[in-house]
């Protein structure tokens, strides 16, 4: 429950409709936060570093991936 609450503050102020047209986006914000809540678990090192960067990268693709989907469903002008 809580990695949805935290997955959904990456799509914030995105209309519902939207969010739901994004479920590659989401997915990766879900695995993003739970690579990130293993990383944590893990003792201080070099596997706990990598797993950082690991989490960081899916958040940051779930980004990218929001940012084009909303790009593609914008009206042209």
């Amino acid at each position: 429950m809580v990695a949805k609450s935290r997955a959904a503050s990456l799509l914030d102020g995105v209309p519902a409709l939207k969010q739901a047209q994004s479920s590659l986006a989401q997915d990766l914000a879900d695995r993003a936060l739970t690579a990130l809540d293993e990383a944590h678990e893990m003792a201080p090192g070099d596997e706990r570093t990598e797993a950082m960067q690991r989490a960081m990268a899916l958040r940051k693709a779930a980004e990218i991936q929001q940012l084009l989907e909303s790009k593609r469903s914008a009206p042209a002008t």
